[in-house]
């Protein structure tokens, strides 16, 4: 089994490494809605001052049979590497996965990287599932478990009405909500980094110790350019304090242009110093709104949470979220 690096910019291996991954991520999992190819290929082909990709095939002779894909932390966490790999169902169990992982660890060794994490998505009841006894086999353990949560649309107007009133006097007078499409103004982007970059180390992520974030308003405003030429939709509603001006508290939304059934839940997070006053509902009833009035035609909302949060999964479940699958992250240490 040969791996070698993908050239981004060729259309023809392009297109069969989107089909690799796409067949892949598919497996068993027919709720999976995945981002276009067109959509796709512009986040391929972006190049991210602050994180380096490098994607690599595994090639069953003539045949691209797997991809794996390698993130390299720049700017902060630049001693971690996030990787993905992925193989077509029809050619596992030849040596593809291990090949591609073997070559990761080679490159991440390389570039200075001490720690690689990795996750996927099993079923519920997935103690010995083939991904987690393959990531064991090649040394990952177990760091830490997402649990991946669908909401169908629309939630009924009553059921947000009602959390929303409760939400209501805790917060109102002190905060304004503001509900943005494709990114918040310049004059709220530099609070929201600072609270966007407290994400990593404020949320559960288990014995995966993460460094703040290191986002910047340039860097924002650079991302919702390559969101806006994918086709995407960003709503974001954020909690502003009257007195400061600044963000304290964001939800995100991300509406794949591919994939028109679904949105996929981003980040969601309210400053440690301004929790209690249930903002993180406030903000979630919201931006679902928003989302309902604007874009009916989305079906369900994907989120993920690891299950020691408690406050934000019982947000989630008061909202109408089911448990579909786990996501579980799996680290290494390289030294």
């Amino acid at each position: 089994m040969e791996t070698r690096l993908i050239d981004v910019h060729d259309d023809a291996v392009c297109a069969r490494a989107y089909d690799v991954i796409i067949a892949s991520k598919g497996h068993e999992r027919p709720w999976n809605e995945p981002p276009s190819l067109a959509e796709t290929l512009v986040e391929w082909r972006h190049v991210d001052e602050a994180e380096r990709m490098e994607m690599w095939a595994a090639h069953d002779g003539d045949e691209l049979v797997g991809v794996a894909t390698l993130w390299l932390p720049l700017s902060d966490n630049t001693t971690m590497t996030w990787t993905d790999v992925q193989v077509d169902p029809a050619h596992r169990r030849r040596g593809a996965g291990t090949a591609l992982v073997e070559r990761l660890l080679e490159r991440a060794r390389e570039e200075g990287r001490v720690t690689m994490v990795v996750d996927f998505l099993v079923p519920p009841e997935s103690d010995g599932h083939g991904y987690r006894r393959f990531a064991e086999r090649h040394g990952f353990h177990l760091s830490n478990t997402e649990i991946m949560r669908h909401l169908q649309l629309p939630v009924a107007e009553e059921l947000l009405a009602r959390h929303a009133e409760h939400a209501r006097p805790r917060w109102e007078g002190v905060y304004r909500l503001e509900t943005h499409v494709g990114g918040v103004p310049e004059h709220l982007q530099e609070s929201l980094c600072a609270v966007m970059n407290q994400l990593a180390v404020d949320a559960p992520t288990g014995d995966i110790e993460f460094e703040e974030e290191s986002l910047t308003p340039a860097r924002y405003r650079e991302y919702l350019d390559v969101a806006s030429a994918q086709g995407r939709v960003r709503l974001t509603t954020v909690a502003v304090h009257e007195d400061s001006g600044d963000v304290v508290a964001y939800t995100d939304f991300m509406l794949p242009s591919g994939a028109p059934g679904i949105a996929w839940q981003w980040g969601t997070l309210v400053h440690r110093d301004h929790r209690g006053r249930r903002l993180g509902m406030a903000l979630k009833v919201e931006n679902l709104r928003r989302l309902q009035v604007d874009h009916p035609e989305r079906q369900r909302v994907v989120t993920g949470n690891d299950d020691t949060n408690s406050w934000m999964v019982s947000i989630n479940e008061d909202l109408g979220f089911r448990i579909v699958e786990l996501c579980p992250a799996y680290q290494r240490s390289l030294a």
